[in-house]
C-alpha cells in the first residue's frame, strides 16, 4: 500500500465531510425511473475505528469515457461523533453498519478501491487499497441488493480486509424502516460472489 501527505484544500475539503454516505435515497423510485439502484450495507468489524475517514470508490466497467466519469462516485464515512471523538454513526449493529445507496444510469460497475485517511490534520495521511473488483450491475427501473462489505481495521496481512457477505433479509428489513417511500419489495437479491480479489484483500462468501 502506498500513503500520501495529504494537500491542504483536500483537508479543508475532509473536515467539512459529515458522516452521511456520498449517495443518498431518492425520495421516491418506481419502475419508471431512467436509473436503477444498488444496494448494501458496509460494516466495520473493528469495536472503534483506527481511522478518521473511509472511502469506498466505484466506478462504470461498461459505456464511454463521458458515461464513466458522469457515474463514478464514493462512499465515504467520517469516523467521529458528534463531540469530535473517534466513533461509529451508523444505522445498526451498535453503529457500526452503514446502508448505502447507489443510484446511477443502467451499465456494469465495480467497487475498485478504498483508502483511509489516518486522522484528520496537516501529518494526517491517505492509504490506498490494491486495485480490486467487486462488479454489479444497474438496470432501469429495478432495485438490486449486492450484499454487506464487511472492512476489517485490523485484518492481518495477508488475510482479507473487505469480505462480501449475503445477509439480504436483514438488511432489507433495515431499508424498509429508514426509507419508508420507497417499495423495497422489488429488491433482487444480487450479492456478489465472485471478482478480482486484488491479490486476496477481498474475499467473497
Amino acid at each position: 500500500m502506498r500513503a500520501l501527505y495529504l494537500l491542504l484544500p483536500l483537508l479543508f475539503l475532509a473536515i467539512g465531510c459529515n458522516s452521511a454516505l456520498s449517495d443518498k435515497a431518492p425520495e421516491t423510485f418506481t419502475t419508471a425511473s431512467d436509473k436503477g439502484l444498488v444496494i448494501g450495507t458496509i460494516t466495520f468489524e473493528s469495536d472503534m475505528p483506527k481511522n478518521d475517514i473511509y472511502r469506498f470508490f466505484y466506478e462504470a466497467s461498461s459505456g464511454d469515457k463521458k458515461f464513466n466519469k458522469r457515474n463514478a462516485g464514493k462512499i465515504m464515512f467520517k469516523a467521529r461523533n458528534q463531540k469530535n471523538e473517534r466513533g461509529y454513526s451508523g444505522d445498526f449493529n451498535n453503529k457500526q453498519t452503514y446502508l448505502f445507496v447507489i443510484e446511477r444510469e443502467p451499465g456494469n460497475y465495480a467497487f475498485t478501491q478504498y483508502n483511509y485517511l489516518d486522522h484528520i490534520g496537516p501529518t494526517g495521511m491517505v492509504n490506498f487499497s490494491k486495485p480490486f473488483s467487486i462488479p454489479f450491475e444497474i438496470k432501469k427501473g429495478e432495485i438490486a441488493y449486492i450484499g454487506e462489505l464487511s472492512f476489517n481495521d485490523l485484518a492481518e496481512i495477508g488475510t482479507p480486509k473487505l469480505v462480501i457477505y449475503d445477509h439480504f433479509d436483514r438488511d432489507l428489513a433495515e431499508f424498509k424502516k429508514k426509507f419508508q417511500n420507497i417499495d423495497w419489495n422489488r429488491t433482487t437479491n444480487k450479492t456478489v460472489k465472485n471478482g478480482n480479489n486484488g491479490g486476496g484483500i477481498v474475499d467473497f462468501r
